[in-house]
């Protein structure tokens, strides 16, 4: 019987952290190894408790979420990383790339989103864990390939046509700006609603990110951008 996935959260918001620790807590395989406010703190807890996966944002006091993941690897820490955060600028998400970070989750994010991260570390840590077991080309696709790559290859959520996926795709691609859910449903011709749900797909499958733009009055608008 392989053993619990021993999962340190990392989060400075103790309201997220509460959720996070639910979530966590709902999935079968998975056993909260402690918590830290600070990057700092993770780093000292990690010293001398077991701990397999780290739940990590970026935004944090004294050492942010980067400099954390920085500093794991450093220290050679035989750990995995998916980092759950706000932040969701190309420049950060390439950096945390190159640093070895298996999932990246936008908050906010639906509970299906952050479930879908856990099954599939839980698949890819019982198959690394398992000695003597030997991979096949589809196993070690999955640890490799990049999921939004194979996510274009899987049938959509019911609802989504893949025609109406790509006219929305081609606008953004063909934009100079970020679009909001209003703009790309003026321009695909459908209901901001369904803009909507096309436009969330492609932030949980990886091809595109969502950025607050704030105007001089009212709430801040979401636009939406494809992955470069």
């Amino acid at each position: 019987m392989l053993k619990s996935i021993n999962v340190l959260i990392v989060e400075d918001d103790p309201m997220v952290m509460d959720i996070h620790k639910r979530f966590i807590s709902s999935i079968e395989g998975f056993k909260i190894a402690g918590e830290a406010f600070k990057g700092s703190d993770a780093l000292k807890i990690m010293e001398h408790k077991e701990v397999d996966l780290v739940i990590l944002d970026i935004f944090m006091p004294e050492l942010d979420g980067i400099e954390t993941l920085k500093k794991i690897r450093e220290n050679g820490d035989d750990v995995d990383v998916i980092l759950i955060t706000a932040a969701s600028e190309g420049n950060i998400i390439k950096e945390v790339v190159r640093f070895g970070a298996f999932d990246y989750i936008i908050k906010p994010f639906k509970f299906e989103r952050f479930k879908s991260a856990l099954d599939s570390y839980k698949r890819v840590f019982e198959k690394m864990n398992c000695g003597s077991c030997e991979f096949s080309q589809e196993d070690i696709d999955n640890v490799f390939i990049p999921k939004s790559k194979k996510s274009m290859h899987n049938p959509l959520p019911k609802g989504l046509q893949t025609a109406t996926l790509k006219t929305i795709v081609g606008y953004l691609k063909n934009s100079r700006v970020p679009l909001s859910a209003d703009e790309v449903a003026g321009l695909s011709g459908v209901s901001r609603v369904t803009a909507r749900r096309y436009l969330e797909y492609l932030i949980a499958s990886g091809r595109a990110v969502v950025e607050p733009c704030y105007r001089e009055v009212g709430r801040p608008v979401n636009k939406y951008r494809l992955m470069e």
